[in-house]
């Protein structure tokens, strides 16, 4: 899910250059700032405490996620301190945002003239769940400690399920790997360049939460880019495994660390994605060194029915095209050109700059654009997960921001890619990843209880009432409809039936403290 990292939907690169495109120097005329750089309120991002991947896509072809109990919680407090000592031989330590200061694309404070630093062949973060900061005794040696405006987090995903759809076969006691029960503490991400560097840093971290009895591991799940064979050798691609390119729309952060392809959205605050004083919906949790900077996170496990998808969509080709019903569904073609910029092919003449596949509106200022639906319904997955200007519940005027509810979203597909000519292989494929926001309650609880699961989200737009999402919404097939509205007065094609294509294997809450944090728990002693 995501129209930030669409779920289902950045547009093809050609990848015979794959690591070089990601990871090249990219020429760019930058104008020099002192900016890590200055938000509105004049306040700089402190990029060396923050976790990286909330303000940076990382783009390694490969994730592994430790799912980790605390054992004995001294041991594991040090072990969380040694993860940000600096000795990197001592153990790996964590990426903060000021990691990629210079060593990938240079971000807009970077100096594109300074030599790139050596590449990293791997990058690690954590994240912890309201029972482990429980577990780790954190509560009892800071009686000060508050979550005051975080109540989710405290409640956790498995209690807080049905607010999300998280219902049925998604319900929390089909989980896995003991998601939602109280003992999945804390959530160690390593990406990796390499099978090798992959295999290096996973033993080492292995051998690590063994010591003194601090972590034992009770669950892992990895992630890989999709590959695909180009001149004789396997390139990782920009897919997901319902077929769409992925990753064409970035969340801008106003005074982010990045470069951000230009939209027509406006930037976001950064204190939507890091925790910091001048919020407006939030106070930052206390002790203010334990907070500060910190982030939220919903780490999800999603299986993907391909063999389902692919069914419905040619079990309605009497009445749509298949590849434009996929394209309908999730408001992107599967090479991700947009409906807005051409709804009728998926190569229109000339096409389309990759820097451009994210520059439009749905309805703009004046009421003009697409507010009825004919190019992208209104019901699509990318409208409903970012509706940008369009009036919506949330938002409430035309042209308007719905910032205040923007995710970002950082996940790999597991699984292979699946092969049409052995669709029934009954190997399970889908995504792993994490949804980043300030507030779990005002961002990725209220998408999806609003917008992706809510027929009433478009206000004006009369949907069908049980309409929801029709890629990742939780469906009933008594129910379910997808509408796509058709020009020139001719009746709208309603498709109904179809269940849910993904289902939840495993959700977690988690806080992602900044590098201050750690070292103030593992100072508890």
């Amino acid at each position: 899910m995501s129209e930030d990292n669409e779920a289902g939907a950045p547009a093809g690169k050609e990848s015979g250059g794959f690591f070089r495109g990601l990871f090249g120097r990219v020429k760019h005329e930058a104008p020099r700032s002192d900016s890590r750089s200055r938000s509105g309120s004049e306040q700089l991002l402190e990029l060396g405490d923050i976790q990286g991947f909330i303000l940076r896509g990382y783009k390694m072809p490969m994730v592994r996620h430790f799912l980790l109990t605390v054992g004995v919680p001294a041991a594991a407090r040090k072990l969380l301190g040694r993860f940000v000592s600096g000795n990197e031989t001592d153990a790996p330590q964590i990426t903060t945002a000021e990691d990629w200061h210079v060593g990938f694309e240079p971000g807009p404070g970077d100096n594109p003239a300074d030599a790139p630093r050596r590449k990293p062949d791997y990058c690690l973060n954590l994240g912890i769940t309201w029972p482990g900061l429980a577990a780790l005794e954190i509560k009892q040696r800071v009686p000060s400690l508050s979550f005051k405006s975080f109540g989710a987090f405290v409640a956790g995903a498995a209690e807080r399920a049905k607010l999300v759809g998280d219902t049925g076969e998604n319900d929390p006691q089909h989980w896995i790997g003991g998601f939602g029960k109280g003992s999945d503490h804390v959530l160690v991400t390593l990406h990796a360049m390499s099978p090798q560097a992959m295999a290096s840093y996973s033993d080492r971290l292995v051998a690590l939460f063994a010591e003194g009895g601090a972590f034992r591991e009770i669950w892992r799940g990895d992630g890989m880019a999709l590959m695909e064979m180009r001149d004789g050798e396997p390139v990782p691609t920009f897919k997901v495994h319902f077929g769409y390119t992925d990753g064409i729309s970035m969340t801008t952060i106003r005074g982010g660390p990045e470069r951000y392809p230009p939209d027509r959205q406006q930037p976001c605050e950064p204190w939507l994605f890091v925790l910091r004083d001048e919020a407006e919906n939030y106070f930052v949790p206390e002790p203010r060194e334990f907070g500060l900077n910190g982030s939220f996170a919903v780490f999800k496990m999603i299986e993907t029915d391909v063999v389902k998808f692919e069914n419905y969509l040619q079990s309605n080709k009497d009445k749509i095209d298949p590849e434009r019903l996929a394209a309908k569904i999730c408001g992107r073609w599967r090479n991700g050109v947009p409906l807005m910029l051409s709804p009728e092919t998926d190569s229109p003449p000339g096409g389309i700059p990759p820097e451009q596949l994210n520059d439009f509106e749905y309805v703009n200022a004046d009421g003009s654009g697409d507010p009825r639906g004919l190019r992208c319904p209104v019901g699509a997955h990318m409208r409903r997960i970012n509706p940008r200007g369009q009036p919506v519940t949330g938002q409430g005027q035309p042209g308007g921001s719905n910032n205040t509810h923007r995710l970002i979203r950082r996940g790999l597909p597991y699984g292979p890619a699946y092969d049409p000519s052995q669709p029934y292989d009954g190997i399970e494929r889908g995504l792993l990843g994490y949804f980043i926001n300030s507030s779990i309650e005002n961002q990725y609880e209220f998408v999806l209880g609003n917008w992706v699961n809510d027929s009433e989200f478009a206000g004006a737009v009369r949907l069908a009432p049980k309409s929801k999402d029709p890629l990742i919404g939780t469906q009933d097939p008594a129910e379910s409809i997808f509408v796509i509205p058709q020009a020139e007065g001719a009746p709208p094609i309603k498709l109904t039936g179809f269940s849910s294509f993904v289902a939840t294997k495993a959700a977690a809450y988690c806080f992602l403290p900044s590098v201050t944090a750690i070292k103030f728990i593992a100072g508890l002693g």
